[in-house]
């Protein structure tokens, strides 16, 4: 949640909403859409699947910046809807988040960790499901921007940070939005990229640390936001709150890039 406050520079402004970007990428309904993809494309074009999270945010990019420029420019109409927009927004989220966690923990349970699993990936038609070319990431990532819980973010950090003062910063909004989203989904791809290759006992044993990740994540964020919604006053400010989710997974990150590099030279004599 952002909260209404004093005016901001725009340097702050586009950085705020660049790190609330990094959290967004690292939603983990991105990471399981991407991770599906950069495994199915793999045999089609390798080295382009490397780059299958750039494409799937450059497809959520679109949804991002329309729906961020629109809001910049109708802010004083919208504004007044703003609080019924963010928690109807984030009620979904939440939905989603714990669906999320649910159908991971289901997996775990069963020993089903070929690849994390996702919520709205799900609902996609089978065609993109099962689709292995990399530029299939376009339209996932567009489909994906028309979830309520993204309109609903990102018109609320819009409103919030704009307080309608036009169309231009309204885009800058969602480029900065849509900016950290793509570091974060092009670092997933190139990670699960790096898996992949790996051999399958070190896919395996790698996917499953993932998808724990994943799923705690998923379980945090939608904590997080319940624990809002009920009345909980964080002592953190929200973009600390995004800081320390997205650090976290970036460790996740270096952590596996780092383990599977080790394995794949073998014991030290």
């Amino acid at each position: 949640m952002i909260a209404h406050g004093a005016p901001l520079s725009v340097g702050v402004i586009a950085f705020t909403v660049f790190v609330l970007g990094l959290r967004h990428g690292a939603d983990p309904d991105h990471l399981a859409a991407i991770d599906n993809l950069t495994r199915n494309s793999l045999g089609a074009k390798e080295r382009l699947s490397r780059f299958v999270g750039t494409l799937f945010a450059g497809g959520h990019s679109i949804m991002v910046l329309s729906i961020a420029a629109l809001a910049g420019l109708l802010g004083t109409r919208l504004a007044l809807h703003g609080q019924l927009l963010e928690t109807i927004g984030t009620w979904v989220s939440i939905v989603t988040l714990f669906a999320i966690a649910a159908l991971n923990i289901r997996q775990l349970a069963l020993n089903r960790t070929a690849t994390a699993a996702g919520f709205k990936t799900a609902l996609l038609p089978r065609s993109l499901r099962a689709a292995t070319s990399p530029l299939a990431a376009i339209p996932i990532g567009l489909l994906f921007g028309l979830g309520f819980d993204t309109s609903s973010q990102v018109a609320t950090y819009a409103l919030a940070l704009t307080a309608g003062s036009g169309i231009a910063l309204g885009a800058l909004i969602g480029l900065s939005f849509s900016l950290g989203m793509t570091v974060t989904d092009t670092l997933d791809s190139l990670l699960v990229h790096r898996l992949c290759t790996r051999s399958p006992l070190e896919l395996v044993r790698a996917t499953r640390i993932w998808i724990y990740a994943v799923t705690g994540l998923a379980i945090a964020v939608g904590g997080y936001e319940l624990a809002q919604l009920l009345g909980w006053t964080s002592p953190i400010p929200d973009i600390a709150v995004s800081g320390l989710l997205v650090a976290a997974l970036l460790i996740v990150f270096a952590w596996t890039f780092a383990w599977s590099a080790r394995e794949a030279r073998g014991p030290a004599f």
